[in-house]
């Protein structure tokens, strides 16, 4: 959600150190003569809300909306540093891909927030779920880069395998493909022996010729 009060309107810069001053259990009015007194506030006051001060109702309400909304962000940001620092040992404990064990945890806490909710559509439940949701789509993405990685070294394995078996494995395994319907029908007429089978897959892939055995010569017997 947007936010347009006179605070929301002012730098990031100005909104983080409020936040973090707010954190630190400053009192409101301190705060709010801190901001009216800073020359970068004034700019925007007189610009957007002519030149009327921050009052004690603005105030009130960003804690209400903008510095909850912080708080969340930064509590999302600490597990993810705090997931990032034990990398190492998660993977030794859970072997797999990182983005598998990140969209588990993110489930968990959706959970989490499932089970402590009281029926009600707080906007602070709201708040929270949107920014699960903004994760959700984060985790997808790098658990579909992770899945297409693992495909491409699948398949490079399978063709480095293949290189390197013998003419005679490659056929062989070929005749196996031609178990499937679709495969016979691109390769085979009806009714052909395995001999004529593997004659037609050797012109197909271009390999030469199977050699016909020469008759056996027998001895002159005396």
């Amino acid at each position: 959600m947007t936010r347009t009060g006179k605070i929301a309107r002012l730098p990031q810069e100005i909104r983080a150190r409020l936040n973090r001053r707010l954190q630190d259990g400053e009192s409101g009015r301190q705060l709010i003569e801190w901001l009216n007194l800073l020359p970068e506030v004034q700019v925007v006051l007189r610009r957007d809300f002519e030149g009327r001060e921050i009052s004690d109702q603005n105030f009130s309400d960003w804690k209400a909306g903008g510095y909850r909304d912080w708080l969340v962000q930064q509590e999302a940001l600490s597990h993810a540093a705090q997931l990032a620092a034990n990398a190492a040992e998660l993977t030794d404990a859970a072997p797999g891909l990182m983005s598998d064990h990140l969209a588990t945890a993110l489930t968990a806490r959706y959970a989490a927030e499932l089970a402590r909710w009281n029926g009600e559509a707080s906007d602070e439940l709201r708040q929270r779920l949107r920014i699960l949701r903004d994760l959700c789509h984060d985790v997808a993405e790098l658990r579909r880069g992770d899945h297409n990685a693992v495909v491409l070294k699948t398949e490079q394995a399978m063709l480095d395998r293949d290189l390197m078996n013998p003419e005679d494995d490659f056929l062989d395994r070929f005749l196996r493909w031609a178990e499937y319907p679709k495969v016979r029908e691109c390769v085979y007429a009806e009714n052909t022996t395995l001999k004529e089978q593997r004659a037609r897959l050797r012109e197909v892939l271009g390999m030469p010729k199977e050699p016909t055995p020469g008759p056996e010569i027998q001895g002159n017997s005396r």
